[in-house]
This record gives C-alpha cells, sequence and structure tokens, in this order.
C-alpha cells in the first residue's frame, strides 16, 4: 500500500486518517499570538526609546546633534548639557523667525581645542576636542552660541553692552604682554579681571572663559570668586544679562550656584 504524502497511519489500527485540522488551527493560533508579541514588543521599544543608541538618546533628549564621540565623551556631553535650564537649548537655538537651527557638535582628537562658527539659518557648529576637561570647550561654545543669539536679534535690549565698563579704564581687547597683570595668578587677586591670559585677547573669549568656570561650579571656582572681587563682579553681570536674555533662565541656573548663594 502506498502512502499518500498527506495520509499518515492511525496507530492500533489498520486504517487511514487524514490529519486533523485542529492541528492546523492551533498551528496558526501560535504564529498569531506570535506576531501579536513581536508588534507589542516594538511598540514598548518605540515608547520607551530601548533599543537606540546611547547616542541618538542624547541627541533628542536635547535637540542637538553629535558626531565623532565615543561612549565616555557621550557621557561628559550628556552631563553637562542636563545641567542647563529645561528648554534652553531650544531657546537658544531660536533665531526671531527661525525655529529650525541646531547646534552641532564635532569631536575630534586634540585635546584642549574648541571651534566655534555659525550659521544664520542652519545653526551653531561647536569643534571640541576629546578630554576629561572638554567641558570647558562646551562652556566656552555655549557662551558664543549666547552672544551670537543676542546679537542677532533687531531689538538687542542693551544685553551685555556694559560688559567693557567691568574691564580696567583704558583697557583694550587684543594685547595680552601689556595687560598680563590683569590676569588672575596665585599671586593676583585684588586686580584681577581676566579669567586667565588666554581671555585677554578677544571679548569672546574673555566671556567665554567666565561661563566655562561657573559651569564648573565646585570645582574651586567658588574660592576664585571670594578672592577676587573684579572678576566676580564680571561674572554676576554675565549671569544678570543671560537671565534678562532668555525666558528659561532665572536664579536657578547652575551657573549661579558658583556665588554659593543658590
Amino acid at each position: 500500500m502506498h502512502l499518500k504524502p498527506w495520509m499518515r497511519l492511525h496507530i492500533g489500527t489498520d486504517t487511514l486518517q487524514k490529519p486533523s485540522d485542529v492541528y492546523k488551527g492551533d498551528g496558526r493560533m501560535k504564529i498569531k499570538k506570535m506576531i501579536l508579541f513581536i508588534l507589542f514588543i516594538a511598540v514598548i521599544f518605540s515608547l520607551t526609546g530601548c533599543g537606540k543608541s546611547y547616542e541618538k538618546k542624547i541627541e533628542e533628549r536635547y535637540g542637538i546633534e553629535i558626531e565623532g564621540a565615543d561612549k565616555k565623551t557621550l557621557k561628559i556631553i550628556d552631563a553637562y548639557f542636563l545641567k542647563l535650564p529645561k528648554g534652553f537649548v531650544s531657546e537658544l537655538e531660536k533665531y526671531e523667525g527661525i525655529d529650525d537651527r541646531k547646534i552641532f557638535i564635532k569631536i575630534n582628537d586634540e585635546k584642549g581645542m574648541y571651534d566655534f562658527s555659525s550659521d544664520i539659518a542652519k545653526g551653531d557648529y561647536w569643534t571640541i576636542g576629546a578630554s576629561d576637561d572638554m567641558d570647558m570647550g562646551l562652556g566656552y561654545c555655549t557662551m558664543y552660541s549666547i552672544w551670537y543669539n543676542v546679537t542677532r536679534r533687531k531689538d538687542t535690549d542693551g544685553i551685555l553692552e556694559d560688559w567693557d565698563s567691568y574691564n580696567p579704564v583704558g583697557f583694550q581687547y587684543g594685547d595680552s604682554d601689556i595687560y598680563s597683570k590683569y590676569a588672575f595668578s596665585e599671586n593676583n587677586y585684588e586686580n584681577a579681571y581676566f579669567i586667565s591670559d588666554g581671555t585677554i585677547n578677544h571679548k569672546l573669549s574673555d566671556m567665554g572663559g567666565y561661563f566655562a568656570v561657573m559651569m564648573r561650579a565646585g570645582k574651586n571656582i567658588e574660592s576664585m570668586l571670594e578672592q577676587c572681587p573684579k572678576i566676580r563682579a564680571k561674572a554676576e553681570y554675565l549671569c544678570k544679562e543671560i537671565e534678562r536674555a532668555f525666558n528659561t533662565v532665572d536664579e536657578n541656573a547652575y551657573w549661579n550656584s558658583c556665588f554659593g548663594d543658590i
């Protein structure tokens, strides 16, 4: 006797039976359940962000784009942006009439370096060297973005226009050899106006230096502000002007904690 493919021998009898359709139904039900389970997991991943890279999560959390960062560098970037006021990055990126600008952060291997450029239509470009101290570069670039945001407004409302009045009488940016006596050092507290020699050459470097060290509150910056009255005065003015310029900033902004008043 020849058995057809769809027939099988029923054990205990000499009769032949077709496979029951019940088995087919069970198989279909199992497949359906499996498909539903896979769809359920996919929805959970989509809603919770599971499965996304750490870089992608940071980009979406703060509305920025990152290139060239390893996991260690991503942690530094994440920790830095977490300290900024909620909504501040979005407000910083937007210009009057332009809502789709972004901050683009590119990381390279040149330790201690930072570079900044700005495109009115597209956004600000921060290039920073990867290192344990790269939060300083992030601070400098943040201040540069603040400056460009404010100065490109139709009405600047006089924001940061009095900065030069907090410098020595007759001072002009660009000659660190002449004015190095006004830079902070272990031997110069009372007459220090600048964070370091390097910030004497350009107004934006000066502001950037202040903002960068204030974002490192807790790393011995408080003692500098306590001992250097002129540096403290400039720092307080900078904080008040940033608060005046952005709706998302108030007296509880992280950089104010360097004064020890929060």
